[in-house]
This record gives structure tokens, sequence and C-alpha cells, in this order.
């Protein structure tokens, strides 16, 4: 039998002990950085060639931290219900209204309509199997990086990540999300006021905790930015610039996200058992 005081290094070796960590799982999802979006691409976004640095930066700094990176691809059929050139009389970016029956099939004459969703028609993009709606070439990707397509179904849009427009339909996303035991997504890319927006949305009303990087995503126009913004912050998902990601990573992968109260509860828990163990 030996005494605590007689052992003072018991306590020093108990409370040397590493801290339990509790880590959110983090995956990064880069939206549609395609041709297509960037400034020479058929549905260009302004500036959408400047977020490519970033992600790349965000990447080489914090790749290892994350459990997932998935990379969504707008792809599209040739005659895409969203494109203006399938509709008579309209012109890109003008909006029409889709009706689609109880099963989400879509109306294309008289029938049950039961969804209505507004559309608008872009110009012809993306088109699946061309170069235009290949990833851009100058942006980081690797082997392990998992590729989620979208807007196939040529009846209906799709503009988040997660879903159809008409949640008639899910991608693989949420599955491939669920199979690493993610709880946290960052989300970068294009276009900020559309795919960005819809897929956060989703994101966050699937239960996970979601951040936006403004600087790395670009927006198709400012007004609409402006709402997409206001919304998500709304709903809970944060917003942040990349010049905030060391503290951000710091809080999601580190002691950094454990309460103060926590610490001092392991060292007194830590001393406990070394006064317990004192007596044998």
């Amino acid at each position: 039998m030996f005494t605590f005081l007689r052992n003072p290094s018991l306590l020093f070796i108990i409370v040397s002990l590493p801290v339990p960590v509790v880590t959110d799982n983090l995956a990064l999802l880069v939206i549609d950085v395609q041709n297509c979006f960037l400034p020479t691409g058929t549905l260009p976004v302004t500036e959408g060639d400047l977020v490519i640095p970033i992600i790349n930066e965000i990447r080489q700094n914090y790749d290892n931290l994350f459990s997932l990176v998935v990379f969504s691809q707008d792809w599209h059929c040739d005659d895409h219900i969203s494109f203006a050139s399938q509709h008579n009389g309209k012109n890109p970016y003008d909006t029409t209204v889709l009706h689609y029956n109880s099963t989400g099939n879509l109306c294309e004459s008289t029938c049950d309509a039961q969804y209505n969703i507004t559309q608008v028609l872009w110009p012809d993009h993306c088109i699946k199997n061309t170069a235009d709606a290949k990833f851009a070439s100058n942006i980081t990707r690797k082997i392990s990086d998992v590729v989620v397509q979208k807007g196939y179904h040529c009846k209906i849009d799709s503009y988040s990540a997660f879903f159809d427009n008409g949640e008639f339909s899910q991608t693989e996303l949420n599955t491939k999300l669920k199979e690493k035991n993610v709880d946290t997504v960052i989300i970068v890319g294009l276009a900020l006021d559309y795919c960005v927006y819809y897929t956060a949305k989703d994101a966050k009303k699937l239960g996970y905790k979601v951040y936006v990087v403004q600087d790395a995503t670009r927006a198709v126009a400012n007004a609409t930015s402006i709402d997409a913004l206001h919304d998500m912050k709304e709903r809970g998902v944060h917003i942040v610039q990349s010049s905030q990601m060391p503290d951000l990573m710091e809080k999601l992968t580190s002691s950094g996200n454990i309460p103060q109260c926590f610490h001092l509860i392991w060292y007194i828990a830590a001393f406990v058992i070394s006064r317990r163990l004192a007596f044998f």
C-alpha cells in the first residue's frame, strides 16, 4: 500500500493524459465548379473563376481534416426543361411555371397538377458528356473525392446537390455523408444564389451544421444573392469568409470546441481517480 503523497508523479501522469476531444465530422461540398459556369462558359457567373484559388487553398490547408470531399456536377440532357430553347417565345433568364402531378411527372398536356414550380429559364449549359460540363481544369481534385451528379432528369431542374427542385427524387449525397458519419458541411462553389443556396438549405433541413464560405462563391445576380444570404442566415446557416477558416477549423476539429468547464471537470476527475489509486 502506498499513499498519493509518496507518489506525486501519479497525479502528474494522470492529468497529463490528453483531454478527450469531441470533433465534428466534416465534409467539404464543392458545388458545380464547372466550365459552363466560368466566365467563358455557356452560363457564365461573373468572377466565377475567382473561387478556384480560394477553394484550392482551403484544400491545401485543411484537406486532412475532411472526412469527405464532394464535387457536385450539373449534368443536363440537351433538351432539358430548364433551357429557354425548349420554350417557344421565351428568352434566357425569363421564368415560367412548370406543373407536375402527384408522382412528380411533368404535365406536358392536361393533367391533375399537384405541384407548381417556378423555373428560371437558362441558356443551354452543362450538357452531359461535353467539355462545357467538365470540372474546371485548375481546381484541385483527388482520387478520393466523390462526384455527385444532378440535373440529369430531363423534365425537372435540380439546384440542390441533395434533391431536385420538386423534391421528387434525391441524389446519393445524403447517403454518402451518412456513411462517413458527417455532421457538418462546409459549402463552396457556384452559384451562391442558386445551387449553393439550395444545397445549404437542404443540408440544414437534413440536420447538418452548415457553413458557407462566401468569398469562395459567386452569384448570378446581386439582388438574388442578397436574398439568398438573408434567407440562409434566417435558417441558421453560418456565413463565413475564407479568412475565418483557421479559427473555424480549430473550433470544429480540436479541443477548441470543448467548453472550458469540461477541462476543469476532467482534471478534477483525474485528481479523484489518483486519490483512489493512492490506497491500492
